[in-house]
């Protein structure tokens, strides 16, 4: 029984002996056990900033870091002002009508109409329907004039906006109907 009581005393002596000479050794991983020991124990720059703080900039004559860079506003257009932009006239053959759609540059409000005002000659026949607003603009939606309400020939489509606080018409557009 010395005999085993003697083995495992030296094994624990060896295994403390390791154990100190890994401590002791300045390998990477005893530099980052001694550097993280050293942090837990001081507390680094970042550990004890208070929340949403960045810390000290290396070098104090950059910019902070939390200015973000944005677009300007875009400046609304005055009453009467507002271009009206039409993306698609014509006759459609399945619908038997003039088909007409566009959009309000530079706005995006809700409440406004939008009308399309067919004229030829002494002629004239509107629709109107709801604007809908957009990320960036205000859509006029697909405005139809029925054929019955045309006489064959070249007819001029201008769409017209209006709501509350801003206004404007298009370019005109020519449109033949069969």
């Amino acid at each position: 029984m010395r005999h085993g009581r003697a083995i495992a005393t030296v094994g624990a002596m060896a295994v403390v002996a390791m154990t100190a000479a890994c401590a002791s050794s300045p390998t990477a991983s005893g530099r980052d056990a001694a550097a993280s020991s050293a942090a837990r124990t001081t507390g680094s720059a970042s550990s004890t900033a208070a929340p949403g703080t960045y810390g000290t900039p290396v070098d104090p004559s950059l910019p902070n870091p939390t200015g973000v860079a944005t677009d300007s506003a875009v400046p609304s257009a005055s009453a009467d002002t507002v271009p009206v932009v039409i993306t698609y006239a014509g006759w459609t053959d399945s619908t038997a009508a003039v088909e007409v759609g566009g959009y309000v540059a530079g706005v995006a409000e809700s409440g406004g109409r939008c009308t399309l005002t067919l004229t030829s000659g002494s002629g004239s026949a509107s629709a109107e329907v709801p604007a809908e607003p957009d990320a960036s603009s205000t859509a006029c939606p697909t405005l139809i004039v029925a054929g019955s309400q045309l006489s064959p020939g070249t007819w001029e489509a201008v769409v017209s906006y209006a709501s509350a606080t801003t206004s404007g018409k298009s370019d005109p557009v020519e449109v033949v109907v069969p």
